[in-house]
């Protein structure tokens, strides 16, 4: 008897499906790569967010070979000599090229694939308040982990343009 509700438990625990995966991680490794990116006292050491490495294990397949092609296309011209740069002309996680140290990082999963990331990167221009910058990240499932697919920055409360759509534009796919 002790044999067959021995056998019984082992066969219902290897039957029970893998445990979800965490899908605000890569937002979360993401967006603090970026925060740290922009701390008071950076010594101009820049961590990469869209790195090789970050792209093949943060990122889905078609959001890095959009980030690849675009990157053949920046919006600047090339030094002698390289043939691709960074594909934008802003910091697409801070949302542009000035702002200040990130501040009240919140990551929050909503449900069905979509994370939110809310800071405050913005308030060290005037010194008062000011509105936090709002990302939605879309996370699927690849190779039995959790990969950003899609960003969307939300302006005046709306989603605003799909950033891998306009990686893509720019690099003609």
């Amino acid at each position: 008897m002790r044999t067959l509700t021995m056998s019984l438990l082992l066969s219902m625990l290897a039957s029970q499906a893998p445990a979800a995966f965490d899908v605000t991680e890569p937002v979360r490794d993401v967006v603090e790569a970026t925060a740290r990116n922009w701390d008071e006292g950076t010594t101009g050491q820049v961590e990469e967010v869209f790195s090789p490495e970050r792209l093949q294990n943060r990122f889905s397949k078609d959001f890095a070979e959009a980030f690849t092609a675009a990157s053949k296309n920046p919006p600047h011209d090339l030094p002698e000599g390289e043939t691709t740069g960074f594909p934008f002309d802003y910091d697409p996680i801070a949302q542009g090229q000035d702002g200040c140290p990130f501040k009240n990082i919140r990551i929050e999963d909503d449900g069905d694939g979509q994370v939110t990331a809310l800071f405050d990167n913005r308030s060290c221009f005037d010194g008062t308040s000011a509105a936090d910058t709002v990302l939605i990240f879309h996370v699927v499932e690849e190779a039995g982990r959790a990969v950003i697919d899609d960003i969307y920055p939300v302006v005046e409360g709306e989603s605003g343009e799909s950033i891998k759509q306009a990686l893509k534009r720019q690099g003609g796919l």
